[in-house]
């Protein structure tokens, strides 16, 4: 019975850590100075959402749809661009396992666009 309930943990912290920790050395980018023509701007929110905010030069391919598509991804570096983190999360895990080079996050929400990154936030209270 101990046994069986480690197993149930290893697989539970598994499938949380997948799902929240954010990844590691994926930066935060500013679409709005974004200038490299090799990156792709990839947008993994629903239609609707991307439809009603548009972003110049973005393919929007909805998360569920990544696997579908990974084809036109291979060999080219991307940008995702998100609604929360956990959108971004979700899909650069997905693509970092198929070998797709993940060179950044955009969150487009009102709500996270207001955010500070941490470094900002240290910046700010003094510490570095």
């Amino acid at each position: 019975m101990t046994i069986f309930i480690i197993v149930l943990l290893l697989i539970g912290s598994n499938i949380l850590y997948r799902r929240f920790v954010p990844v590691i050395g994926l930066a935060r980018m500013d679409i709005d100075h974004f200038s490299d023509e090799k990156t792709i701007l990839l947008d993994v929110r629903g239609y609707l959402q991307a439809h009603k905010t548009p972003i110049n030069g973005s393919y929007n391919i909805p998360l569920p749809y990544i696997k579908r598509n990974l084809p036109d991804l291979e060999g080219k570096p991307v940008c995702i661009i998100g609604s929360d983190i956990l959108d971004v999360t979700i899909s650069a895990r997905f693509l970092k396992s198929k070998g797709v080079k993940v060179a950044g996050y955009y969150l487009e929400d009102k709500y996270y666009s207001k955010q500070m990154a941490c470094t900002d936030r240290r910046e700010i209270h003094g510490i570095h």
